[in-house]
C-alpha cells in the first residue's frame, strides 16, 4: 500500500461488461472478477478517475464509487449515479484539496447505502458510523485504508479494494482480501 491509491467499484456490471467498456474507451486498467455483484477497477491514469467513474455509471447503468486514499490518513469518495456525482466525502480536510472555498463534503450515509441496495436502518447507521468516526492517531481510522475497508464491509463491497491501486498491482503487489482471485484479474486494453 502506498500513500496514495484510487479505485472505482461498480455494482451491477460484470467484469465482462466493464472490460468491454474499458477496451472501447482505450482505458488502461486492471479489473477484478465480479464478487457478489460488485467489480473493482484500478485505472492507470489518476487524473481521469472522475470522468471514468461518471462514464461507467452512465454507460453501464450502475452506481460507481470512486475512492481515493491520500497521504495514508485521508479517505475521499465520490459516488456517481446516472453519470453524475450524487454524493461525496472527505474524511478530514487537507491543504492540497481545492474545494473552491466550500467546506469538505461530509457524505450522506443514506444516499451511499441506497446506491448499493442497503435500506435497513441499522445497516445505514453502520455506514453513518464509519463516515463520522474522527480521524485520530489513536484509533483505527488513523489510516484511510482502514476506513475504506470498514466502509466496503458496511456496503457489502469487496474488501480487496481497500488500499489497492493500479501502480501497486503493476509492480506485483496484488490486492488482498476474501474473494480476490489473482488468476481472474484482467488488464485492459
Amino acid at each position: 500500500m502506498s500513500g496514495y491509491y484510487a479505485n472505482i467499484t461498480v455494482r451491477g456490471a460484470t467484469q465482462e461488461d466493464v472490460v468491454a467498456f474499458l477496451k472501447r474507451q482505450g482505458v488502461i486498467a486492471y479489473v477484478s472478477p465480479t464478487l457478489k455483484g460488485a467489480t473493482v477497477i484500478w485505472q492507470q491514469d489518476l487524473s481521469s478517475q472522475e470522468p471514468l467513474a461518471a462514464s461507467l455509471s452512465a454507460e453501464l447503468k450502475c452506481p460507481a464509487l470512486l475512492v481515493m486514499g491520500y497521504g495514508e490518513a485521508v479517505l475521499m469518495y465520490t459516488l456517481y449515479a446516472g453519470g453524475a456525482p450524487s454524493d461525496a466525502y472527505v474524511s478530514s480536510p487537507h491543504d492540497d484539496l481545492d474545494l473552491g472555498g466550500e467546506p469538505a463534503p461530509e457524505g450522506n450515509a443514506l444516499v451511499l447505502a441506497s446506491a448499493f441496495g442497503i435500506d435497513m436502518d441499522h445497516l445505514v447507521a453502520r455506514v453513518e458510523r464509519v463516515l463520522r468516526r474522527p480521524t485520530r492517531q489513536s484509533n483505527e481510522y488513523a489510516y484511510a485504508v482502514n476506513r475504506h475497508g470498514e466502509l466496503a464491509r458496511a456496503l457489502g463491497l469487496p474488501l480487496f479494494a481497500a488500499g489497492s491501486g493500479f501502480n501497486s498491482i503493476e509492480v506485483g503487489e496484488l490486492p488482498d482480501g476474501q474473494g480476490f482471485d489473482p488468476s481472474k484479474l484482467v488488464r485492459t486494453p
